[in-house]
Order: structure tokens, then C-alpha cells, then sequence
């Protein structure tokens, strides 16, 4: 029998992608999908600072 996925890697490798591709759109699909994981907050912050693409 397998383990069971570890959710926070899968979440974090995620928010991984989101960071590297660097748009408004990548980060705004990841608080809709994670709208209370911690990383969201983070997620948040950086649409609030800008400067993305």
C-alpha cells in the first residue's frame, strides 16, 4: 500500500511554479484553489506589492 500524498509539498511545489512564472493570473489561481493555507497570505502580499507580469 502506498503512503498517502504529502498535501503540503504538493501545495508548496505549487506555490513553487506560481513564483516562477510570476503573473497576476498564476497568483491569483493559487489563492482561489488555496484561499487558507498559509502560502496564500504570501500569495496576497506579493499581488499587493506588483510588479508582476
Amino acid at each position: 500500500m502506498l503512503p498517502p500524498p504529502d498535501i503540503e509539498a504538493a501545495v508548496q511545489s505549487e506555490y513553487n511554479g506560481v513564483v516562477k512564472k510570476g503573473t497576476r493570473e498564476a497568483y491569483e489561481r493559487f489563492i482561489r484553489r488555496h484561499p487558507d493555507h498559509p502560502l496564500a497570505e504570501k500569495a496576497r502580499e506579493a499581488l499587493a506589492k506588483g510588479g508582476l507580469k
